[in-house]
Formats: C-alpha cells, structure tokens, sequence
C-alpha cells in the first residue's frame, strides 16, 4: 500500500471512506490550513480524537478526503468544504510544519470489500433509509447511495452512530465490514 505526506485536521466527527461531510474552517485561524487544503493535490487527512475528560487522545487511523466543493461564509468569517471520503491510512510519523499545519507520514489501508447483505443485515439498509428520510440534509450528502452494499452501510452507520472512538478504530482496522455488522447490529437490534 502506498505511503502518504499529507496535511491533517483533528476532527471529533468522523467521515470513512465513500462518505461525504460538510467542514467548516474559519478564514481567520485556520487561513494558511485552507491554502494548503485547497492547493493539495493528494487531499489531506481527517483523523479522529476522543476528547473524554482530562484525556485528549488523537487517533492513528484516519481517512484521507478530497475537497468536492467550497463556499465562503463572510458574515461569519468562514469557509464551509464538502470533503468526500477516499481511503484509510493508519499515521506512522507527525510533524508541525510551517504556521503550525500539521503533517502525517501515513501507510494508506485496504478498503473493506463490497459484500453483498444476507436478509439478517438488510436491518441495517432499511435502518438508514429511514434515517435519510428523515433527515434530508443527511440524504443530500450521499447521493451515491449503496443500500445494497454492506461495507457502504457500515461505514455510514460508524459515522452517524454515537460509538466510543476506540471502538471505532478498532472496528476500522478489521480487513472487513463483518466485525462492524455484528457490532452494528446488535447496537441497532438492543436500542429499537
């Protein structure tokens, strides 16, 4: 797999791989962040923290995005990026650059195989297509929907699911989804 030098964001919410986010970066703090974001041509990574009391915790295996679209916010002296998800890389090396952008030397990671659902897993699919309906700004974000696709429906439900962040890192350096579906399922199975 291939080796990565791209920016890094420290994000609490998550985005995965075929997924889509709305980011917001202000246009005082973050400036010279978004002229490296936006001139980067191998995208930049977004990784995950916990930030349980008093134990801030930065987390190794991150996704790396590309920007799809971009709008300034003057009013409110910000920019909101669409970023859609591309693949996983786990961190091997971090560094501060210049104007305090920070760096990664990352080990990009195999994307989960697309495996078709049995009729158990089809909870998950019919799950999120009622959460897209009711929630339509959710739905517009993913107009490549895959409800059909297991690894697809794993991924959005880790996204949107309140999972401890650990367990998520855990769950994402599996070779596959089944570890996700299990844990999934029972999450969805215990609290409907």
């Amino acid at each position: 797999m291939a080796t990565l030098h791209i920016p890094l964001l420290f994000q609490k919410r998550h985005i995965l791989p075929t997924g889509r986010m709305q980011l917001y970066l202000s246009t005082i703090t973050d400036a010279t962040t978004l002229k490296i974001i936006l001139s980067s041509k191998t995208g930049i990574g977004i990784c995950m923290f916990s930030d349980k009391k008093n134990q801030q915790r930065l987390c190794h295996i991150g996704t790396r995005v590309t920007v799809e679209d971009f709008n300034h916010e003057p009013n409110k002296q910000r920019i909101k990026l669409n970023i859609y998800g591309e693949d996983l890389f786990k961190i091997a090396k971090i560094e501060q650059g210049e104007h305090n952008v920070i760096w990664g030397n990352c080990q990009q990671l195999p994307l989960w195989p697309q495996r078709e659902l049995t009729l158990e897993q089809q909870l998950l699919s019919t799950r999120l297509q009622l959460m897209f309906n009711k929630h339509p700004d959710l739905h517009k974000l993913h107009h490549q929907q895959e409800f059909h696709n297991l690894s697809w429906l794993c991924q959005r439900w880790l996204e949107i699911l309140p999972v401890p962040t650990q367990e998520k890192q855990t769950l994402l350096n599996r070779p596959d989804c089944l570890y996700a579906c299990d844990y999934l399922m029972s999450m969805i199975q215990t609290h409907h």
